[in-house]
């Protein structure tokens, strides 16, 4: 965040406690001041400053008391969301998704205004970083408006909620600024997303289903990491409904995504909650897949390639700079007497990351867990019976990973040898 910035919002939070903890009439003494300055005062930044602090005293505010200034700061952020300049109007209509945010349903009869207004402010040519003034175009960049006007559009969508299936001129016409924002650049898609993410929520049968699938299997490959978790978290908002649904509708492979993507972020939470709600529930009804996807998961290798970056960096060659053993076994059977191999790359195959496979161990203890529970209440549990068709590879999978190297390996190993036994 740029230090202008910081200060700012650090300020308008300032104040924003002060009139909270200061009663109704100090607040509105304070509201009419800023108000004032915002009207003869026409300086860009102090009045982007004026417009953060009351978004940030509404915040603050909340309940009623917030309720009785709403109107009144509404309609001045909405006037300078118009302002031709982009300080301006990015920290007004910055200032307007967070009154949206804080005011909840209060803010709903003021929907259809807001709406049309950001429509028009995002086909503007003075909101549009392409058309801007010479003066202004930096600032443009740097303050993106359809980036906060998308931001505008995901609080509205969060003040209607399940209403948004009951309206459907709001409906349209933010479903028609999302498709917008997605041929937008990075932080609009990012924006996009998260807009996209909550009207799944609320109005899942309103959207393409198919096409916003593809899309997040696409956008979890994305360089942006932004990107990337924001379609994490889409996928699992769907898959934490009907996981199986979303894997049918998904193009061939998004499972092999998932686990790769894994393995590039293997600390990453919310991808560890999607493969848990999988396994919880289709963990009894599809026990033998689940043994095969935690075996496979164990065993999938990746191809690893090392390619000398100089002459000068070359290693001498009766000197080798082999990590372990194994890799100079490989090594060793793969080049002949005589060969130069100093400036080809040299590609071997890798397990995935011990994270990645202790967590698919954990996967299989739960399972293990998930079916012994159900067959002590159950005597023709079907889960029980296809578990003990495949204990051979269970077994295996314990025990190699008992011998492992990796000593989180092989205690997951020793606990899952103990599960079969108390299973059986």
């Amino acid at each position: 965040m740029h230090p202008d910035s910081y200060v700012r919002n650090i300020a308008g939070e300032a104040l924003g406690r002060l009139c909270s903890s200061s009663g109704n009439s100090f607040t509105t003494a304070e509201v009419n001041y800023l108000v004032d300055q915002i009207v003869s005062n026409r300086e860009p930044n102090a009045r982007s400053g004026c417009a953060v602090a009351l978004g940030c005293i509404h915040s603050q505010l909340g309940g009623m008391a917030a309720g009785y200034h709403l109107k009144n700061i509404l309609g001045i952020l909405m006037s300078l969301g118009n302002d031709p300049h982009p300080t301006v109007h990015f920290w007004a209509l910055e200032s307007l998704s967070r009154v949206a945010d804080s005011a909840g349903l209060t803010f709903s009869g003021y929907v259809s205004s807001t709406l049309g207004m950001l429509a028009q402010l995002y086909v503007a040519d003075t909101h549009n970083n392409e058309s801007g003034s010479l003066a202004s175009s930096n600032l443009e960049v740097d303050l993106p408006s359809p980036a906060v006007i998308a931001r505008c559009i995901d609080s509205t969508i969060n003040v209607l909620g399940p209403d948004l299936q009951d309206m459907t001129k709001a409906r349209d016409m933010i479903m028609t600024l999302i498709r917008e924002f997605q041929v937008e650049e990075k932080l609009v898609m990012i924006e996009s997303l998260k807009c996209q993410e909550h009207l799944s929520l609320y109005a899942p049968g309103h959207m393409e289903f198919a096409a916003y699938v593809r899309q997040l299997q696409k956008d979890i490959e994305s360089d942006s990491a932004q990107i990337r978790d924001m379609a994490i978290d889409g996928l699992h908002n769907l898959m934490r409904r009907d996981a199986e649904e979303v894997i049918r509708t998904a193009e061939p492979g998004l499972e092999d995504q998932l686990w790769l993507v894994f393995n590039t972020v293997s600390e990453h939470e919310v991808l560890r909650n999607i493969i848990r709600n999988w396994l919880h529930q289709t963990g009894l009804s599809n026990t033998a897949t689940w043994v095969q996807r935690c075996h496979t998961v164990l065993t999938k290798t990746m191809r690893r390639t090392d390619q000398s970056t100089t002459a000068t960096e070359k290693k001498p060659k009766d000197v080798p700079d082999l990590q372990d053993e194994e890799v100079a076994g490989f090594a060793a059977s793969s080049s002949g007497p005589g060969d130069d191999t100093g400036s080809i790359p040299q590609s071997s195959q890798e397990l995935l990351k011990w994270q990645v496979r202790t967590f698919a161990m954990d996967c299989l203890n739960e399972l293990l867990r998930m079916v012994s529970r159900e067959a002590a209440s159950k005597d023709d549990s079907l889960a029980a019976l296809a578990l003990q068709q495949r204990i051979a590879d269970v077994v295996r999978i314990a025990f190699s990973a008992s011998t492992a190297s990796v000593v989180q390996l092989r205690i997951r190993g020793l606990r899952i040898i103990d599960q079969v036994l108390k299973v059986l």
